[in-house]
């Protein structure tokens, strides 16, 4: 006889996987370009002003990783974000914000 708690569990898993599949197939994440006074999305016209940013892209550039006795190499400071940095970043609410949430660049 087959276990009914077992059965249970596979079609909440399912039904799970199934809608977070389609959650995600509405979240498309763009390429764009901090300027001077915004952000530019390389398929949207104009500017936007007002956008979020992931808390780790605003940190000072002083912030570094070294610690008393730290013997292992260290990565270079963070570096907030500059006009011309090329960003990953993703539309919430709609569309009617964008946070970003990388920088990117070429390998």
């Amino acid at each position: 006889m087959p276990d009914p708690y077992r059965s249970l569990a596979s079609f909440i898993e399912e039904r799970a996987r199934s809608h977070t599949r389609a959650v995600l197939m509405d979240v498309q994440a763009e390429l764009g370009t901090i300027t001077a006074s915004g952000l530019k999305l390389d398929g949207f016209a104009h500017e936007i002003k007002d956008y979020l940013v992931a808390e780790y892209l605003t940190l000072p550039a002083t912030f570094g990783t070294d610690s008393a006795g730290d013997t292992l190499a260290t990565p270079a400071p963070l570096r907030a974000l500059q006009p011309g940095d090329r960003v990953l970043v993703v539309p919430v609410n709609g569309g009617q914000d964008h946070v970003v949430i990388a920088r990117v660049k070429h390998a």
